[in-house]
């Protein structure tokens, strides 16, 4: 997302450099498009190298303090114009990540970290993360971009998979609590579904493992296909009926989008991000965090309602473009800046 919308601010004039870590065949500077890229430290000290080599600069009319997880802290020593750009919080990402322990440490120590924004400009991408935000006492102005997604839209809606597959993309993590899909794809089994669900992205072998044997244990109708091509996961997206997603917070959840993109509808979990993603009997439908309601959400979807929905997911999808996000991203940065102390 931020290289779509920096790739469309430089060709508007903007003169940008992203600061970021360094990897591996990376240039430590580099000119891209437009936009200068500045590469130093790694995952444990890209936030000291920041702050090595921007705490007396004074070159910048506005800084994009892009938060995930850990912070950069700019308030504490850059005195350009700033905006925190935070797709979510992590809250109980943590549990599900960190374990009980590490995980419920993490979780209280969030809204302490982020205190140094608690006044400062926020960029999100759904309204749920904004009110995540108010809720743990963030009080500057917020502003909220729209999504987009790469992901060409079919024109005419593909021909689906017979009977109807469910699929599952995305990392393989115990934040998107798959445990929950295999449950609802056994409990739509004994209702008479015949199809798949298809479990698409890779993770840690014993979280993999875990999620085989549960299935192997509830005969559910589970296929797990690991990584795949792009070229594969967009025809696995075309075939697919429908898509889960059993987060315990998104963002937003791109591959709502993505899906959509192809007449496919989604049915998820109500938790934040996801509930905007998905318009509840619009694009699809938004369920309680049950594997049961899950599964008759989507009974129902197949039975009832499946031609509305998936048209509607198609319709709603072409309503997002990156020229559009880079248009409120502006708009944003520049609101900032026409607010922010005069020096």
């Amino acid at each position: 997302m931020t290289l779509r919308i920096m790739e469309r601010l430089a060709g508007r004039g903007w003169q940008i450099e992203w600061f970021s870590g360094a990897y591996p065949g990376a240039k430590p500077r580099e000119v891209i498009d437009g936009v200068t890229y500045v590469r130093e430290g790694g995952q444990l000290t890209v936030h000291f190298c920041a702050y090595r080599r921007y705490r007396t600069s004074k070159q910048f009319d506005i800084v994009v303090d892009e938060i995930n997880t850990i912070p950069f802290m700019t308030p504490l020593y850059m005195s350009s114009a700033r905006v925190a750009f935070i797709n979510q919080l992590a809250r109980g990402v943590w549990r599900h990540e960190a374990g009980p322990v590490v995980g419920r440490v993490g979780e209280y120590l969030e809204p302490v970290y982020l205190r140094p924004y608690r006044n400062c400009p926020i960029i999100s991408i759904s309204p749920s993360s904004i009110q995540s935000f108010r809720d743990i006492g963030m009080r500057g102005p917020m502003y909220l971009l729209p999504m987009s997604v790469d992901e060409l839209a079919d024109e005419i809606p593909p021909e689906k998979a017979a009977p109807q597959d469910i699929i599952v993309l995305g990392r393989v993590t115990p934040s998107k609590r798959i445990e929950h899909s295999i449950d609802a794809a056994a409990v739509l089994a004994a209702k008479g579904w015949g199809g798949r669900l298809l479990i698409v992205g890779s993770g840690k072998e014993q979280y993999l493992a875990n999620l085989k044997a549960r299935a192997s244990a509830q005969a559910a109708p589970v296929a797990f296909l690991g990584r795949v091509t792009n070229e594969e996961r967009r025809e696995l997206l075309r075939r697919s009926s429908a898509l889960w997603m059993t987060s315990i917070r998104e963002g937003w959840g791109l591959v709502v989008t993505e899906a959509a993109r192809h007449w496919t509808p989604s049915v998820v979990y109500n938790v934040p991000g996801l509930c905007d993603a998905v318009i509840d009997g619009v694009t699809g439908y938004v369920t309680s965090s049950e594997p049961s309601a899950l599964a008759n959400a989507t009974w129902r979807l197949f039975k009832d309602h499946y031609t509305g929905l998936s048209s509607g997911a198609f319709r709603n999808s072409l309503a997002y473009s990156w020229d559009g996000t880079a248009d409120a991203c502006q708009d944003a940065l520049c609101d900032v800046m026409a607010r922010a102390p005069r020096n």
